[in-house]
């Protein structure tokens, strides 16, 4: 523990950095967030499958994060060091579900409709 004061402390982080930091964050697991959901689409995941594997790739994103781009010394970087395992965690949820949904409908769902147009071609023979 540090022998310097709260407010000592609190000065040592520039504000301008630390947003830049969030900043970087947020575009990495959005980023990821989109490859993720368009493989999950892709690999016709569904349900709690899909949502498992968006943890695990979430856990990943964060420990390269962590590892990587912190050096595994995120205090350095954020005020609170927790914030590389969760910052931006649930807005990459939305735009993984975005992608994967997307990319579903458009690999099965063209899977789906050749079938049911061969189906109906065929019963009419």
């Amino acid at each position: 523990m540090s022998s310097q004061s709260p407010q000592n402390q609190a000065s040592l982080y520039v504000p301008e950095n630390i947003v830049h930091n969030v900043k970087t964050i947020t575009f990495i697991r959005s980023s990821m967030s989109a490859i993720t959901g368009s493989a999950a689409g892709i690999l016709g995941l569904t349900g709690y499958s899909g949502f498992i594997f968006y943890t695990l790739t979430a856990i990943l994103t964060s420990f390269l994060i962590w590892s990587i781009k912190t050096n595994a010394n995120p205090g350095v970087y954020f005020r609170n060091g927790s914030d590389v395992w969760t910052e931006g965690v649930f807005g990459g949820l939305f735009s993984y579900v975005l992608f994967w949904t997307l990319l579903y409908g458009i690999v099965h769902g063209m899977l789906c409709a050749k079938t049911i147009i061969f189906d109906v071609s065929s019963a009419l023979i």
